[in-house]
């Protein structure tokens, strides 16, 4: 049972002002939608009609524009798929700290890299903005379950005042600190474990089938040794990623979020021998099933 502060924060999340959701796509509109049958009243934001409709149908209140959505919100998620529209979306001439009619949490629950997320956060506090730096991991079936890992890091207070609505989206909520990019940092690091380990696994399936194994017993087999991996336990929903490519899958999410670490670990000096060779390595194979899949689209 909740202790009874963490009972009044939840009471008060329900009956306080809505949440407004920014974007609807293949992770944002299960966790608004996981919100909405938690009990929250939730607007919604995509610049996809298609998607609107679909959050609706669960519950979701379509907002027409920004100005709507912010006039019955307390707080504002945002999960898009880049750093960039996250910062225009929030600082840029008709974003969040430009129409905001007072202060507001903005839960930032897109993945970025550290020193653009505090960079970030600074400016908004300048204009009133609190930014709460909270990425995410589970992919889309964690998302659709309501199981996902959920990093948080930045002020206390608005943490604090954010909890019960992130309780509904994730399994754990490992808060990280008080500094807006501590997050991203964790969530980084967790994409660089994922990489290797895809790639690892990829490498050793190809080992045990040069020996003429199939690839299942062997699964079957590391699953309960030392070897298992999250890849490993999803083996077939990863390998159908790139074997039946679709644009914009979650291929091509860790893909972006590689390219955020390496750039990042550039512009401290660091060095990720490992990471940048497993980068390389799957570019390789993920361009391949690229091109394959353009070819089927007659493309190429």
């Amino acid at each position: 049972m909740a202790a009874p502060s963490e009972q009044q924060a939840t009471a008060d999340a329900l009956s306080g002002p809505g949440v407004g959701w920014i974007g609807l796509g293949e992770m944002g509109l299960p966790m608004a939608a996981n919100l909405v049958a938690a009990g929250h009243a939730v607007a919604g934001l995509d610049r996809d009609p298609a998607r609107v409709e679909v959050a609706a149908a669960a519950g979701v209140r379509p907002a027409g524009s920004l100005a709507e959505l912010l006039a019955g919100a307390g707080v504002v998620v945002t999960m898009l798929r880049t750093g960039a529209q996250t910062e225009e979306l929030i600082l840029g001439p008709e974003g969040l700290a430009a129409l905001a009619p007072g202060p507001l949490d903005v839960v930032m629950m897109s993945t970025m890299d550290p020193p653009s997320v505090e960079r970030l956060a600074a400016e908004c506090a300048r204009r009133g903005l609190t930014v709460l730096d909270v990425p995410v991991s589970g992919g889309v079936r964690g998302a659709e379950a309501g199981t996902l890992s959920i990093m948080a890091s930045g002020d206390p207070a608005a943490l604090a005042r954010v909890r019960p609505l992130l309780a509904p989206l994730g399994a754990h909520i490992h808060q990280l600190g008080d500094r807006a990019g501590a997050s991203q940092a964790a969530k980084l690091a967790n994409q660089v474990m994922m990489a290797t380990a895809i790639a690892g696994t990829h490498e050793a399936l190809a080992l045990a089938a040069d020996y003429g194994l199939e690839p299942e017993p062997v699964i079957g087999a590391v699953l309960d040794g030392t070897g298992a991996s999250w890849p490993l336990a999803h083996w077939d929903w990863m390998r159908s990623l790139w074997e039946e490519y679709e644009p914009e899958n979650a291929l091509d999410i860790l893909d972006k979020d590689l390219k955020a670490v390496i750039a990042a670990v550039r512009e401290r000096g660091a060095d990720l021998p490992v990471t940048e060779a497993t980068f390389a390595s799957l570019t390789a194979l993920w361009d391949a099933s690229r091109d394959a899949a353009a070819a089927r689209r007659g493309e190429r």
